[in-house]
């Protein structure tokens, strides 16, 4: 760096990559590029990692995220990550006083018990990790701890983002240390990682399609030994009361989190006692139910909205958007920050392999075309799972809570009323397809030249499949324990179910990467069987991120090779692809319509979310 002489000296930067926003997203976006051997600059405005209560559940696909990076097992044994021994029940309450009836309840299964469940059941329909209940106070000191420990990161925590100029060439960025002093970086790309109200968007002319709730819920943050003791229904991960609103245990510890509607979105919260808040809470149709409350960490009112941005990339392609600064919706299902972290993945490889310079013009502009139409789908089943619920809040609001807790045969009827209701609705955390069946339709997907079809697709279940696009299914190999993911290379990978003279396979793609400079491990399985009638293919070519990019009965020749990695390095466009056309957001509230050039559309608001 060098000082640029004037008034106010500014310090000059350069790097080729910039990551804005050290929430999980950003620094695991920062984390993974240090991992490919990519250097960059992670810039957050705050010197501390966050304190308040977002993310709560890492699910499944975010777990085999963690683990093909190596660092699965490490974030299960963060301070704050609950133990494998604890179910993942939600308690449907009347109250939690002397009078409460739990109602019904999702029980869902221990990090244990879903461990053995993968293990016994070792047909390619299992992640090959569990889900992780984890605290983002947890996970993100924990992050921060990793990318100031990687001496490929140049981390500044207390800088402020300010503005960026783009060019032909790269991004220049402008910062503020908490000192006063400037700061200017020069890049070749800038990620914007910077939280829903994202600086980085708006200053690339990005605009956000969005859909509020009519709704606000003020949420209190707290410790209490008493309440980890009493448990007035035993332990849970979730308690919902009956008017609405949620409680959660953080750690399976003392650590709590309450959040209750406001009776208004204008209510002034500055005259809420948040004691007072979280008893009521918890005595849910009865009387508030006290205990001793140790700590009040943070109290504030939120307000659940479903937004995504028009572009994931500026106009110049310089700019890129990850996590909450491209997407936002409530925490119903936990597609939130989950989807993030896969934001996080689908930009690190990319822009690693555009830093290596054997990536072509198309490779990035396929994390749009493939992450965008993905979160729309995740909105969409947010939504409803938003939508469920609101009968039964009417039902109470119609009844009141004196038939709920009376001891009549009217209120045993309503009670079964809104236990079987909640019964035949579900858990919102068991969308397998939704979190494992992704498929991605780009023009750097190599398909199937034979017309193979594509597997039919299920929100509740995966299907395993190694269809161009889709994730390469998760299975054990002949020792129980090594998962086919523990094979992958870093960046791309060729898996042979079959044997080849000479000890060699794959001879031509060997010859056609190394002439690229792409970085190809071969993997040869021509001894697991199970795994080969799993994966379905005899040669399957995986991305980065876990994907299949093209997959075949037999090895090509030489030219047919190269053509293959030229596609799926965004060198050439797959010949045929047709993109897929943006479609409307089947969400009250928002929709778009784009003119023909692509990316460059209005955006059309349209009237408030309405309940």
């Amino acid at each position: 760096m060098v000082l640029v002489p004037g008034s106010q000296d500014t310090v000059q930067h350069e790097t080729p990559i910039v990551v804005v926003g050290a929430g999980p997203v950003g620094m695991l976006t920062a984390y993974e590029l240090a991992r490919l051997d990519v250097p960059c600059l992670l810039a957050e405005q705050n010197q501390e990692t966050t304190k308040w209560p977002k993310m709560d559940l890492t699910n499944c696909r975010s777990m085999e995220i963690l683990r093909m990076m190596g660092i699965a097992d490490e974030m299960r044994q963060q301070k704050g990550a609950v133990d494998g021994k604890y179910r993942c029940d939600s308690l449907f309450y009347t109250s939690c006083g002397p009078k409460g009836k739990v109602l019904t309840s999702w029980r869902l299964p221990s990090i244990d018990e879903w461990r053995a469940t993968i293990a016994d059941t070792n047909n390619g329909t299992h992640p090959a990790e569990p889900a992780q209940r984890c605290s983002q106070v947890a996970l993100e000191a924990w992050m921060k701890q990793k990318c100031l420990a990687q001496p490929l990161i140049d981390g500044h925590f207390g800088w402020k983002y300010l503005s960026h100029v783009e060019d032909h060439d790269g991004v220049l960025s402008t910062f503020i240390d908490v000192n006063g002093q400037e700061h200017c970086v020069r890049s070749r790309y800038l990620v914007g990682a910077d939280g829903g109200g994202s600086l980085v968007r708006a200053t690339a002319g990005i605009p956000m399609i969005r859909s509020s709730l009519p709704v606000a819920l003020y949420l209190v943050h707290f410790r209490s030994k008493d309440l980890a003791q009493r448990r007035p229904f035993g332990r849970f991960w979730h308690l919902f009361p009956p008017f609405g609103g949620f409680i959660v245990d953080q750690d399976e510890d003392e650590i709590f989190t309450a959040h209750m509607q406001l009776d208004s979105i204008d209510m002034d919260v500055t005259k809420i006692d948040p004691y007072e808040w979280v008893y009521k809470c918890f005595g849910g149709a009865g009387e508030p139910y006290r205990f001793v409350i140790d700590e009040i960490i943070v109290s504030s009112a939120w307000r659940p909205n479903f937004a995504i941005a028009d572009r994931y990339l500026s106009k110049g392609g310089r700019v890129i958007l990850a996590g909450d600064a491209c997407h936002r919706n409530p925490p119903h299902g936990g597609y939130g920050m989950n989807s993030g972290l896969e934001d996080a993945l689908a930009v690190s490889w990319r822009l690693a392999a555009l830093f290596k310079g054997y990536a072509g013009p198309h490779l990035l502009a396929s994390y749009e075309e493939e992450q965008r139409p993905i979160m729309i789908s995740r909105l969409e089943r947010c939504n409803r799972h938003v939508m469920e619920h609101i009968p039964r809040y009417q039902w109470y609001a119609e009844n009141g809570p004196e038939l709920l807790m009376a001891e009549t045969e009217e209120g045993e009827k309503f009670r079964k009323q809104i236990a079987d209701f909640l019964d035949e609705s579900g858990s919102e955390c068991t969308d397998r397809g939704i979190e494992l069946d992704s498929r991605y339709k780009s023009a750097v997907i190599f398909q199937d030249l034979d017309d193979t079809p594509e597997p039919p697709w299920n929100v509740k279940q995966y299907t395993p499949t190694t269809y161009p696009g889709a994730r390469a299914p998760h299975v054990f190999l002949k020792d129980g324990k090594t998962s086919i993911l523990d094979k992958f290379g870093k960046e791309w990978t060729l898996i042979s179910f079959l044997s080849a003279p000479e000890g060699r396979i794959a001879n031509d793609f060997e010859e056609a990467a190394a002439t690229m400079n792409m970085p190809l491990t071969i993997v040869n399985l021509e001894d697991e069987g199970h795994a080969h009638r799993i994966w379905g293919q005899n040669y399957v070519l995986v991305r980065a991120d876990g994907h299949v990019a093209w997959k075949g009965s037999e090895l090509p020749d030489r030219d047919v090779a190269e053509k293959i990695l030229k596609v799926i390095t965004g060198q050439e466009m797959f010949e045929g692809y047709i993109p897929v056309p943006r479609r409307v957001i089947n969400i009250p509230g928002m929709e778009t319509y784009l003119d023909k050039s692509h990316g460059d559309g209005d955006v059309k608001h349209m009237a408030a979310f309405q309940i």
